[in-house]
C-alpha cells in the first residue's frame, strides 16, 4: 500500500497511488488520522490467520500473534479469580 493524504475536491483524500481509498475529509489533520488507521488496519489483516486456541486447540480466526485464545476460552477465563490463573 502506498498511502497519502491529497487535496481533493475542497477538503482532502487518502488515495492508494492514483486510487482514492476514503471520503472526503475537511482538515488534512483528520485525514492523516484516517490514513493511519487504514495503515494500522492493513498490519493487522497481513498477520490475521487461523490459529489453534492455546487453551482448547480448537482453530479461530486470529488477528495475530497475541491473539492466541479463542473467543469461548477467553470468555471462561475472564470469570475466575485471579489468583486460580496464576
Amino acid at each position: 500500500m502506498d498511502l497519502h493524504v491529497q487535496r481533493w475536491g475542497h477538503g482532502y483524500a487518502v488515495f492508494d497511488g492514483k486510487a482514492r481509498v476514503s471520503g472526503a475529509f475537511s482538515n488534512r489533520d483528520i485525514a492523516l488520522r484516517a490514513q493511519d488507521r487504514m495503515q494500522d488496519e492493513a498490519l493487522k489483516a497481513k498477520h490475521a490467520r487461523n490459529r489453534p486456541c492455546l487453551t482448547c486447540g480448537t482453530e479461530f480466526w486470529s488477528m495475530g500473534p497475541g491473539h492466541r485464545m479463542c473467543g469461548n476460552c477467553r470468555t471462561n477465563c475472564a470469570g475466575l479469580d485471579a489468583q486460580m490463573v496464576g
